[in-house]
């Protein structure tokens, strides 16, 4: 499947461009890959929480993946940094993966780079994401 323009909450965008700010200030080669996602913010879909596609991943949705690269499925959470935990499968904005995800629809196929390489992964399913459970959060 094409990759389709990404969509963002208002609620949350803010709070992604903070952090993006951060982690990205003074060119640090460390966060290199989220200079690619602060350029797909100027051209992205900002849509308020409740007019969010169902099929959109955001932050705190939680989603299965299927790594193509590597073999295997995996279930994840979209978190800010501060709720990043490895362990309950919790990844962080700021993570390869993490920045990878957010805005992504369900049924995308791309590549991302990992520590370990380029990977190609597919957004099998959103299990839940909060805008359609009717959750949002300022």
């Amino acid at each position: 499947m094409a990759a389709r323009t990404r969509c963002f909450n208002t609620y949350d965008i803010d709070r992604i461009r903070g952090f993006l700010e951060l982690a990205t200030v003074g060119g640090s080669e460390r966060y290199r890959y989220l200079v690619g996602l602060k350029l797909e913010l100027e051209n992205a879909v900002i849509l308020p929480p409740e007019e969010m596609p169902p099929d959109v991943v955001t932050m705190n949705s939680q989603v299965r993946i299927n790594d193509i690269t590597n073999g295997g499925a995996i279930m994840v959470r979209l978190v800010f940094p501060q709720d990043a935990d490895y362990e309950q499968k919790k990844v962080s904005l700021l993570a390869p993966l993490g920045a990878a995800l957010l805005g992504h629809h369900a049924g995308e196929e791309f590549c991302y780079n990992a520590p370990g390489g380029s990977t190609r992964i597919v957004i099998e399913e959103i299990v839940y994401q909060p805008e359609a459970a009717k959750e949002y959060s300022l």
